[in-house]
C-alpha cells in the first residue's frame, strides 16, 4: 500500500479523502496550516498529523516544509485539496520532481480552471448559458453591465479565488451590491486590492452539480447531485445535497467544458436551474470539492480512483451505477445555515428566501433512510464531534470580543 499525504486538513474534502485512502489500506498523513483547526487530523485513518507554515502567508516555506516531510516519511503521493496549497505547489512543482508525485493537473489546465472569466468566455463559446458578466478594471467599466437603477442585487466576484503576490495570497471574495452606490464602492475596493473584479447579473434557482474523472479527453465516473441547502442561502457551498439521475444534456455540456480546458483528474461543474428548466453555469472546480463525500457514499469513490491513477496509471471504470436520492449533510454547515437565516431576508432580495422556523423543523430530523453525513460518522466520530465543538467555541469567542 502507498504512503499518502493529504493537505488542507481543515477542509471537508480532506476528511473525505483521508477516510477513503485509509479504508483502502493506505498509510495516511494529514497536513494543515499551523494554528488552524483540522478535523481530518483527528480521523482514525490519519497515521500522523503534520503542521506546516501557513501556505497563504509564506508559500515558499510551505513548499519546502512539505517536501521535507515527504522525504522524511517516504511519501508516495501528495494530494493538495484547496487553492491555498495547489497554487504554491503548482508554481514550484519542479522541486518535487523525482521526490514525490502530486495529484494535480497541468499548470496550464489549473490556471484555466482557476480563472472564472476565462471559464465564462469558454462556456459562451461552446454554447453554455452564463450570467451576463463584465470584467471591471475600473469604475468606468460599470455602465457596460449595470443600469443605474437596477436590477439589483448584482454579484461582485473576484476573478480568482486566490491570487499570489510576493509569496503571499491575495484572497478573493464574493459579495452582493443592492444599490448603484454600493456597487461602485465594492468594485473600487476590489480593483484596488486585486486589479480587477467580475460583475455579474444575479441568477437564482435550484443548484445542480456534475462531476467526473477526466483522462485523455475522456470522461469516467460521471455523477450528478442537487443542492438541498446552502451554508449561506444567498449562495455558497452546500450544507446538504442529494444524488440525482444523470441529465444527458448537462453531462455533455460539462464534459465538453472540462475537456476544452485540457484538464485531467477529478473536477466538478455547478449550475443554477431556473423555473423554466434552463441551466446557467456558476463555476468549475478543478480540485477536490467540499461535497465529495456524497459520491463516495453513493458508490463512486473518486479519491480511491485518483490515487490508483496517479501511482499506477490505472484508469477508473467508465461508469458506475450509483445510488440515487441519497442525502448527505454537514452538521457544521447546517448550523451555519440556520445562523445565517437568523439575520432575516436581505433587503431587496429577489424571489423566495428560506424561512428560519420551517428550515429548523425540516433539519431537526437527524436521520432518515438514505441520509448520511460528511463529518459525523459512527465509525470515525472524533472529527465530527470536534468540529461541532469548535463551531460553538468560535462563536462564543466572537460574542465575547
Amino acid at each position: 500500500m502507498a504512503r499518502i499525504l493529504v493537505l488542507d486538513g481543515h477542509s471537508a474534502a480532506a476528511l473525505a479523502i483521508t477516510r477513503s485512502a485509509g479504508r483502502a489500506g493506505h498509510w495516511v498523513a494529514v497536513g494543515a496550516n499551523r494554528g488552524v483547526f483540522a478535523g481530518a487530523q483527528l480521523s482514525r485513518y490519519c497515521n500522523i498529523a503534520f503542521d506546516y507554515p501557513v501556505s497563504t502567508s509564506a508559500a515558499a516555506a510551505f513548499v519546502d516544509s512539505v517536501l521535507g516531510f515527504v522525504r522524511a516519511h517516504a511519501v508516495d503521493l501528495i494530494i493538495p485539496v484547496t487553492d491555498w496549497t495547489l497554487g504554491p505547489l503548482s508554481a514550484q512543482r519542479e522541486k518535487a520532481s523525482g521526490v514525490c508525485r502530486i495529484a494535480m493537473p497541468s499548470r496550464e489546465a489549473l490556471e484555466f480552471a482557476s480563472d472564472k472569466y476565462r471559464t465564462i468566455q469558454l462556456a459562451e463559446k461552446i454554447g453554455i448559458s452564463v450570467p451576463r458578466t463584465v470584467l471591471a478594471r475600473s469604475i468606468g467599466d460599470l455602465p457596460q453591465c449595470q443600469d443605474k437603477d437596477g436590477p439589483f442585487p448584482v454579484v461582485v466576484k473576484d476573478r480568482f479565488s486566490v491570487r499570489w503576490a510576493n509569496d503571499k495570497a491575495v484572497f478573493g471574495s464574493v459579495s452582493y451590491a443592492y444599490t448603484a452606490a454600493e456597487l461602485e464602492k465594492k468594485v473600487a475596493d476590489r480593483v484596488r486590492i486585486a486589479g480587477d473584479v467580475l460583475v455579474q447579473e444575479f441568477r437564482s434557482g435550484a443548484g445542480f452539480g456534475f462531476s467526473c474523472f477526466m483522462v485523455g479527453g475522456k470522461a469516467f465516473l460521471p455523477f450528478q447531485w442537487q443542492r438541498v441547502r446552502e451554508v449561506d442561502p444567498r449562495g455558497s457551498a452546500s450544507s446538504a445535497r442529494k444524488s440525482v439521475a444523470l441529465d444527458p444534456a448537462l453531462s455533455s455540456r460539462s464534459v465538453q467544458l472540462i475537456r476544452e480546458m485540457g484538464f485531467e483528474g477529478i473536477a466538478m461543474v455547478e449550475y443554477k436551474q431556473a423555473r423554466d428548466g434552463n441551466l446557467t453555469l456558476m463555476e468549475i472546480n478543478g480540485r477536490p470539492w467540499g461535497s465529495i463525500g456524497l459520491p463516495i457514499a453513493c458508490g463512486i469513490d473518486y479519491p480511491r480512483h485518483l490515487i490508483q491513477w496517479c501511482l499506477e496509471g490505472t484508469l477508473p471504470p467508465e461508469n458506475i451505477s450509483y445510488r440515487e436520492n441519497v442525502m448527505c449533510r454537514r452538521v457544521v454547515g447546517e448550523l451555519t445555515h440556520l445562523s445565517n437565516l437568523r439575520a432575516g431576508t436581505p433587503q431587496n432580495w429577489p424571489g423566495t428566501y428560506p424561512n428560519l422556523w420551517t428550515s429548523l423543523v425540516t433539519m431537526a430530523v437527524p436521520w432518515l433512510p438514505g441520509m448520511c453525513y460528511d463529518d459525523v460518522w459512527l465509525s470515525d466520530l472524533r472529527p465530527g464531534i470536534a468540529g461541532i465543538r469548535h463551531w460553538f467555541q468560535t462563536r462564543l469567542k466572537a460574542k465575547k470580543t
